[in-house]
């Protein structure tokens, strides 16, 4: 009988027993794990720095062009052309990181009209000024006209056989003409003060008929120059002397004047509107910048921060101080775009709607100016910031002045209320601007 033996494969035997494919797989996964936590490990401690980066230099950016805007209305303002369109390209949004954070930031950009009231409140000496004309005889041989702003016409008209002398002076200031008559001739003296004299004894022969007449402003008697060096109002006083009882009819004058009055009367004016950009940055601090006023600030609110001041001037000029106050009021005209969003470079737009130099009596016409200023929107904390700021530009404005300053304003900060009394000459600069946006494509 024969013996076979039998071979027994057991069933953990493998076709291909080698073990370099498990080692292989073992080892792509880790090099994708590691790539996997590499690129959290970036995502989570560097791009956020990265993008944060990239934000802050793109916020500067905006700022450098969106501090463009109080240059631009300046620019329009000299030209006083309302066809003429300023423009500001400005880039609201800055890209991110391709793969890693491929995400863009946002920004806004536009004008907001009826914001940020700015209000000047004031009693000032305003003038009134009316032409008059008189003419009469020297009846009774003097003649007062008070309150005179200027004179465009001045005759004195003699008649034979009068001789004498007219004597025509500013009784409040000093200077004047002695116009001294005779058979035959005239001479004029004309001077501006006690010890100077413009014209001395000038002899003019006369004509032997009736009348001659004498114009008091011709250049060649110098009492023109006297009136125009004379301070506003004068007085001129006209009186004959050295002449036969009862003669003085004999003298008729013409004279055509402008007559300045002065009163007081309660003066208000209100400007409106803002132009604003705002950021909607991922990871650099959101930001907000404002033109109120010819003022722009820098907002990360609640704190806020004025970069470029108005263009405010307080000076003391001689013995009252000068003072001059912008009023820009932004619109954004019918039909327009006011604001916009996105990430794209869009254009801001700005057009002279109006502008005045509004004036009031010369030389200090109140002695004291009420400003009241109303912060844009935002929080109790960002308007008592943005309001300190404006307290704080005029503080430093009035410093080493004559004017004196005073606050005072709600608990809740909704306005501020700064005051600056003293000899004060005011003058506004009223401006109207339409703000729009342009998309650039």
């Amino acid at each position: 009988m024969q013996i076979i033996n039998e071979t027994h494969y057991h069933g953990s035997d493998r076709i291909f027993p080698d073990n370099s494919a498990v080692s292989t797989v073992v080892g792509a996964i880790l090099i994708l794990g590691l790539l996997v936590a590499v690129a959290a490990f970036v995502g989570v401690y560097y791009v956020p720095s990265w993008v944060a980066d990239d934000e802050a230099r793109h916020a500067q950016d905006v700022f450098v062009d969106f501090s463009a805007i109080p240059i631009h209305i300046n620019k329009l303002v000299l030209a006083n052309n309302t066809d003429a369109v300023a423009r500001q390209r400005i880039e609201l949004g800055c890209g991110g990181i391709p793969i890693v954070s491929p995400g863009m930031s946002w920004g806004s950009l536009g004008a907001v009209p009826q914001e940020g009231n700015f209000r000047v409140v004031a009693n000032v000496w305003t003038e009134n000024i009316t032409k008059n004309v008189t003419s009469g005889n020297f009846t009774d041989e003097r003649v007062n006209i008070t309150n005179i702003s200027s004179v465009s016409k001045f005759y004195i008209y003699i008649k034979k056989p009068y001789t004498g002398t007219v004597l025509i002076n500013l009784s409040n200031q000093g200077g004047g003409v002695i116009l001294q008559i005779k058979s035959d001739c005239y001479d004029i003296t004309t001077w501006r003060s006690t010890d100077v004299k413009i014209l001395d004894e000038l002899i003019i022969t006369t004509n032997p008929e009736s009348l001659h007449p004498v114009n008091i402003l011709s250049p060649c008697y110098g009492f023109s120059k006297v009136l125009s060096d004379a301070d506003t109002p004068y007085n001129i006083t006209m009186s004959v002397s050295d002449e036969p009882l009862g003669s003085s009819s004999n003298i008729r004058y013409e004279i055509e004047y402008y007559e300045y009055n002065k009163t007081i009367e309660p003066y208000t004016k209100t400007s409106n509107g803002t132009m604003v950009y705002r950021s909607m940055n991922r990871y650099f601090l959101d930001q907000q910048f404002i033109y109120q006023n010819g003022a722009v600030f820098l907002c990360q609110p609640p704190d806020a921060s004025m970069r470029i001041a108005p263009d405010v001037i307080i000076e003391d000029v001689g013995n009252y101080t000068y003072m001059t106050i912008p009023m820009v009021t932004v619109g954004t005209g019918v039909n327009r775009t006011p604001m916009i969003s996105g990430s794209g470079v869009e254009e801001l737009q700005m057009g002279l709607k109006y502008v005045d130099h509004i004036t009031f009596a010369d030389r200090n016409n109140t002695d004291s100016v009420n400003i009241i200023i109303e912060p844009p929107e935002g929080s109790e904390e960002f308007h008592r910031d943005y309001l300190q700021e404006w307290v704080n530009y005029f503080d430093a404005t009035v410093e080493g002045t004559s004017v004196q300053m005073t606050q005072s304003g709600p608990v809740d900060y909704s306005s501020i209320g700064i005051t600056l009394t003293g000899d004060i000459h005011l003058e506004i600069k009223e401006i109207e601007i339409e703000g729009r946006i342009a998309s650039i494509t």
